[in-house]
């Protein structure tokens, strides 16, 4: 076949790949925005067991008036964000995530209380960091993947031990809440350098910087230590890197990419999706292009994946003399999201994971086909009622990605605290919660439609490279639709649709220009000829 058929073939393969993320993505956005301005879903305190998600009615009337007044404001920022100075705009939004994520953190003086997962990470991260490995007990046999967080955490309170030597540990926890705040700036950084990579427009980097200053949930999650803000940084560094290296093919780009999502990996495994879009997008890339530095490079990212996921796991065994096994596995995290869960379809429940696992002495052969079974059984009740099935995912996916906080209220509500809590914690999550509860499901709603309305620019040029984003958002919203659902995995995915709603707003107020233009010219060739 002659070069010139295959180089055709391949732009076609390209542009139908970019066409079904890109239609996919539109389906479950419309489905969002829709749902999003009729209803809310909300995280309720109201249950022992834990979450407790809530659907309520939106006063559509309402929600359609403050759209027009946002959408008003932001063509007013359209037309004038060309005079705006890039650094000093992004500046402004690193002071504010900084002062306002540190003060958060120190009004609500987060302690995570014993029975939780964030405790359990800690205090074997405590006692590692002293070399006392009897924290490492029934909790990382079951979720051995978790072992990657305990050691970021160790490494962190070893360098706060020697620099601030003989501090109480919930000052060090504290301080780990910090550094939370300084990933979510690299996080911000990093979403707004990718989009300069892939769209090349200043006036998108404007909205996406001025929209990131006014989203709550990323800087009122930073008091809950866990592995989604620092993975998240690390995952987005890993994204910009990779389209910087798309457009100059330099080989520390690579070399960044593939080191950031290896240890996005590590900290918080979910991130495997963002690993896989970007291999995606790199296959296309090197089906087009056939060069080497691009294909040596990916498979340095492969093998930085594969290496680092269980070096954890690997380190910890050969200091503690212990043997974590392969914990509950993956296909019981499937069973549990075709189950009803404690909050909703799909939420957390340890009937098919922990319960089983633990009952089976450990066993995850047994876990596994346990787990196999269940699926079976839910996949046969689903097919015979289709109608039933339909009303599960559906009310899956609005319980788990129409609720605006993305469980940044709930968290801080629900777990304990060092001291007397203070004013930014009574505005946010206390006497004002209502407030700041109303102010995320607006702007979530704002973020939605970008994002439909960034589909039809896409969808324009099909251009598949410019799809990275929208492709992870859609793997995650798939991922999560067959495993464990919980509004706070969404939050990165969130993160991440706010640079696509710039492109969105941005191409939405492009094209009504141009209309505008061209009819003005319409009417005054008719003027001319009089």
């Amino acid at each position: 076949m002659k070069p010139g058929r295959i180089d055709s073939g391949i732009s076609l393969l390209s542009k139908l790949g970019a066409a079904v993320i890109i239609a996919l993505s539109a389906l479950f956005m419309l489905l969002l925005t829709l749902s999003a301005y009729l209803e809310t879903a909300d995280v309720s305190t109201n249950n022992e067991a834990g979450e407790l998600v809530e659907l309520y009615a939106d006063n559509i009337f309402l929600n359609i008036l403050l759209l027009i007044l946002f959408m008003s404001s932001l063509y007013l920022l359209y037309r004038h964000c060309v005079n705006f100075s890039l650094w000093r705009t992004e500046l402004v939004l690193m002071l504010f995530v900084l002062i306002l994520g540190c003060a958060f953190i120190v009004s609500v003086k987060l302690a995570a209380p014993w029975y939780s997962d964030s405790y359990q990470l800690l205090y074997a991260a405590e006692r590692a960091a002293s070399d006392d490995f009897g924290a490492l007990d029934a909790y990382f046999y079951r979720f051995p993947f978790q072992l990657g967080y305990v050691l970021y955490a160790e490494i962190i309170f070893r360098l706060l031990g020697s620099l601030l030597p003989g501090m109480p540990a919930g000052y060090y926890r504290l301080a780990l809440q910090g550094v939370n705040v300084l990933w979510l700036m690299l996080a911000y950084h990093a979403v707004i350098q990718m989009n300069w990579q892939l769209f090349q427009s200043r006036r998108i980097q404007i909205f996406t910087m001025v929209l990131l200053m006014f989203c709550l949930p990323p800087i009122l999650s930073c008091t809950f230590l866990y592995g989604i803000i620092p993975g998240l940084a690390l995952g987005a560094s890993a994204m910009w890197a990779f389209t910087a290296f798309l457009r100059s093919r330099r080989l520390w780009q690579g070399l960044l990419c593939a080191v950031c999502l290896g240890l996005a990996v590590v900290v918080k495994l979910n991130y495997m999706i963002f690993a896989a879009a970007i291999w995606i997008i790199w296959l296309f890339d090197l089906l087009r292009n056939r060069k080497i530095k691009s294909f040596i490079c990916l498979l340095l990212t492969i093998a930085s994946v594969a290496t680092l996921d269980g070096m954890p796991q690997n380190l910890y065994e050969k200091r503690s003399g212990k043997d974590f096994g392969q914990g509950i596995p993956l296909l019981a995290w499937v069973s549990m999201g075709m189950s009803e869960g404690h909050a909703g379809p799909g939420w957390y429940k340890e009937d098919n994971t922990v319960d089983i696992f633990m009952e089976s002495g450990m066993s995850t052969q047994a876990t596994e086909e346990n787990a196999l079974k269940v699926i079976q059984d839910r996949a046969a009740y689903f097919y015979v009622n289709p109608g039933k099935a339909l009303e599960f995912y559906w009310e899956k996916l609005r319980t788990q990605w129409n609720e605006p906080s993305y469980e940044s209220i709930w968290i801080n509500q629900v777990q304990q605290s060092y001291g007397e809590k203070g004013f930014l914690y009574d505005w946010f999550c206390d006497s004002g919660y209502r407030l700041s509860s109303m102010y995320m499901n607006q702007y979530q709603q704002l973020i939605f439609l970008g994002c439909l309305l960034a589909c039809i620019c896409l969808f324009i040029r099909r251009d598949i490279s410019k799809c990275l984003p929208l492709l992870a958002i859609l793997g995650g919203i798939l991922y999560h639709l067959l495993s464990e659902a919980k509004s706070q995995y969404a939050l990165p995915y969130f993160i991440l649709m706010v640079p696509i709603a710039a492109l969105g707003f941005c191409g939405l107020f492009h094209g009504m220009e141009r209309y505008s233009l061209k009819h003005a010219k319409a009417e005054l060739k008719p003027a001319e000829q009089d």
